[in-house]
């Protein structure tokens, strides 16, 4: 079986899959069955892929691999003792977030966009690839100019809010 499967490390090279045999969940079931955690990682994208591209769960699959991954690697980037990794996913889940939500307000129009959860999907795997970085480069061509132009302002809005609502607090219950 490692004889067909060995062909396959190219593709997991190329797509920078190789790191993912450290995955400390998937190493013991793979050693069981004598496989690298890299082959299962790989076979998994590719049905998960496949079953996009023909519409099967679509957007089930797209968020569930927009999240799994850049879920696990935030977490590795909280327990490593370095900070050069916790810009990369900080980043990616401001953008993850700002995409997330303008989703949940215009998405029942981007669903007649074909091949939309293969796109946004892209997107995601663009933002969150190691290689390519691109929520970080999104945040500083884009998220962080808006910030420091409007920050002061959003800071004062949100003081607003948190006063007024301590203020509902305190009358709730001094009465």
């Amino acid at each position: 079986m490692n004889a067909v499967l060995s062909k396959l490390d190219p593709f997991i090279t190329k797509f920078g899959l190789d790191n993912s045999d450290q995955i400390e969940i998937l190493k013991g079931p793979c050693s069981k069955i004598g496989v690298r955690p890299a082959y299962v990682v790989f076979i998994f994208g590719s049905v998960a892929l496949f079953s996009i591209l023909f519409g099967i769960a679509a957007r089930f699959l797209s968020t569930f691999i927009s999240i799994l991954y850049p879920a696990y690697r935030s977490i590795q980037a909280i327990e490593s003792t370095g900070e050069s990794d916790d810009k990369q996913w900080l980043t990616y889940w401001i953008l993850f977030s700002i995409i997330t939500l303008t989703d949940a307000t215009i998405g029942f129009a981007l669903e007649f966009i074909p091949f939309y959860h293969i796109l946004k999907l892209a997107l995601f795997v663009a933002l969150f690839h190691p290689q390519v970085k691109g929520a970080e480069k999104l945040y500083d061509k884009f998220v962080h100019p808006l910030y420091l132009q409007y920050h002061e302002k959003i800071d004062k809005g949100f003081q607003k809010v948190q006063e007024r609502v301590k203020q509902q607090v305190n009358d709730k219950f001094q009465n």
